[in-house]
């Protein structure tokens, strides 16, 4: 036994959230202080700019992503972890081929995800 605490969750029992056409994302496991969220959005599909008081931490699983700041852009490819400072506006664009699924990390938690549930 790993200990008494320990919560998992696996995707193939977890229904998705449609955030927005094109993207889905599926709230894994949240604790006190972080949150893991998966993410699969559609090639050509736009996350739009916006900034939150949590910090981020992502790592793209496949797929290519362009991150978008005020001043400037990156293209990231599978295997590539990236992070975004708290209150750092930013935005997310997949630009193909095919779908991109990210894994991002908040913390503290995204309290905005949690009411949505």
């Amino acid at each position: 036994m790993l200990g008494e605490t320990m919560r998992t969750a696996s995707i193939k029992s977890l229904p998705p959230e449609t955030v927005k056409e094109g993207v889905k994302r599926w709230i894994l496991v949240v604790g006190e202080r972080m949150m893991l969220a998966l993410y699969e959005i559609d090639e050509g599909v736009t996350f739009p700019l916006h900034s939150h008081p949590h910090e981020q931490v992502g790592y793209i699983v496949s797929g290519r992503i362009e991150h978008r700041t005020p001043t400037g852009s990156e293209i990231l490819e599978a295997g590539t972890g990236y992070i975004f400072p708290s209150n750092e506006p930013h935005e997310t664009y997949n630009p193909g081929p095919g779908p991109v699924i990210v894994l991002d990390v908040f913390s503290p938690p995204r309290e905005d995800y949690l009411k949505r549930k």
